[in-house]
């Protein structure tokens, strides 16, 4: 089923306030805790920790949520006349797949450092959203709409099974740790050390799973967004969805801990439904009150998502060392205290600089694309 071809604002300003959040809103949060050192309630916020739901929690999972939001748009296009996915299709996914696999690979996995015994294959934010994807896009070909609301729930379900019955919650007692410590000595060379090198109590090669039904809930909140009913019927029903979830996850906590780094069964309930409940209000406000004014900013970075994701996490050192550089006469003037905002302020106008002209280049490129029609 080929979505509403109607954009929606409410994405690219919730995928932007996910962006802005991550690569804006966190500098400035160490910066000025570096400057007046701020309670332990508020800088816990944006730490990950091994049970429990912070702030910082959300962003990995609502990041994964939106690209699956995008997934009606981005391959609905693609589906021939028929609803069936064309050569388009699968070459359009797979080369998506193959780019994010890529650049997981250079912004955590150490690619760049051309050591195989560094390197690591799967363990970054990118490669779990084109594991998911892949997973969506296999869905979203089916024709069978009960199958495709179904599927999330399945992946959920037999994650949360294999978890809970094949291993504990600890560190290093858990089944999908023990799937990992299978995997990666089978498809790397002997001497790697990538689990060595891992950041402790992260899992990735089962929780795939796990990335899967994140991706196809964000997929079916845009089904719900795109439906044939009208504006306020399509929030209420997400908004209802939001809610289910949040109770779900809340429900279980006796029995499956809420833990981020395993994304357990609990963890992605509350994570999915926060989402859910988000887009929902952002909807409410964007796409029905069309209140959208003084939002540039945020759109910009929903707009340009993955530049603005691989610039902080590939390319860091280069905006720091710009940052540096222009505010390296900031103690003498106004103090060392002043410094690492004024960093911050200059590290964040090149990103934004930097997202400017990545867009005005695409849109000009889009134009040029356009066939010209003829005057008569």
């Amino acid at each position: 089923m080929k979505p509403n071809s109607d954009r929606l604002f409410s994405l690219d300003l919730l995928r932007g306030l996910d962006m802005f959040l991550l690569t804006v809103v966190s500098g400035f949060m160490k910066a000025l805790n570096q400057t007046t050192p701020l309670p332990d309630c508020v800088m816990g916020q944006l730490k990950h920790n091994w049970g429990g739901f912070t702030l910082w929690d959300i962003i990995m999972p609502l990041f994964i949520f939106m690209c699956g939001a995008a997934v009606p748009f981005a391959l609905g296009r693609r589906l021939d006349e028929n609803g069936r996915p064309t050569l388009a299709y699968w070459r359009h996914v797979l080369s998506r797949v193959a780019i994010l696999w890529i650049l997981g690979m250079m912004a955590q996995g150490r690619l760049l450092t051309l050591d195989l015994s560094k390197i690591s294959p799967f363990n970054n934010t990118l490669q779990s959203i084109a594991s998911g994807y892949l997973i969506a896009a296999v869905v979203f070909a089916l024709p069978w709409r009960k199958l495709q609301i179904a599927a999330p729930i399945v992946l959920a379900v037999l994650y949360a099974a294999l978890m809970h019955f094949l291993g504990d919650y600890t560190k290093d007692g858990n089944f999908a740790q023990a799937v990992e410590n299978w995997v990666v000595p089978h498809i790397m060379p002997a001497g790697n050390r990538a689990l060595e090198l891992a950041d402790k109590g992260y899992t990735w090669w089962l929780t795939i799973l796990m990335f899967g039904a994140m991706t196809l809930c964000g997929m079916e909140a845009t089904r719900i967004l795109t439906a044939k009913w009208d504006k306020k019927r399509r929030f209420a029903v997400l908004a209802a969805l939001g809610a289910v979830l949040l109770a779900v996850g809340w429900a279980f906590v006796p029995w499956i801990p809420c833990i981020k780094h395993l994304y357990t069964f609990t963890f992605t309930a509350q994570a999915m439904g926060w989402c859910c409940l988000a887009l929902a209000l952002l909807y409410y406000l964007t796409d029905i009150l069309m209140l959208r004014r003084g939002l540039w900013l945020f759109t910009l970075f929903g707009q340009t998502a993955l530049l603005a994701y691989v610039s902080q996490s590939v390319f860091r050192g280069v905006f720091t060392s710009f940052a540096n550089q222009l505010t390296q006469g900031v103690p003498h003037a106004f103090g060392e205290s002043a410094r690492p905002l004024l960093s911050w302020l200059a590290a964040t106008a090149l990103l934004v600089a930097i997202l400017c002209t990545w867009r005005a280049a695409k849109r000009a490129w889009k134009q040029e694309r356009q066939p010209v029609t003829p005057q008569t």
